[in-house]
């Protein structure tokens, strides 16, 4: 299964900027990014995908160290890789942390601005942040 995730838009009519602490109004021929947050996944606590506008401003820096960071997971690490995956705190913030061994079911993109991989006995997507790749497979 595909998620369109994200896609680059030119506005026709004004809208805000979606992303925390921005008062920055998208105007009329303005390029600007339209992602969609899946149900129940970070911020988006409700049963329904979440969309989001974001100006240029706020994602022209982050966006392209994410998109260069997902890249890079993408050519060293296809689908179906082993990883070990923190769906809610790493365990050096977090002693309790929950680990889950499983494996790679995507290929890493952007959300919003965090890179991300989907994951196997999870229904959320995964900040590579919290991902760290098993060498030698499963254990």
């Amino acid at each position: 299964m595909s998620l369109a995730l994200r896609s680059y838009r030119t506005a026709r009519t004004a809208k805000r900027c979606s992303m925390h602490g921005c008062h920055r109004t998208i105007q009329p021929g303005d390029q600007y990014l339209r992602t969609s947050l899946p149900p129940l996944v970070d911020v988006n606590s409700s049963e329904h995908w979440w969309s989001l506008n974001v100006c240029t401003v706020c994602m022209r820096d982050d966006m392209a160290d994410e998109e260069n960071s997902a890249a890079r997971f993408n050519e060293q690490h296809p689908i179906g890789t082993p990883v070990c995956a923190y769906p809610g705190f790493r365990p050096e913030v977090d002693a309790s942390a929950r680990r889950l061994d499983t494996r790679t079911r995507s290929a890493a993109s952007v959300l919003g601005r965090t890179a991300v991989v989907w994951v196997e006995g999870h229904g959320a997507c995964i900040a590579l942040t919290h991902i760290d790749v098993i060498e030698g497979g499963v254990s």
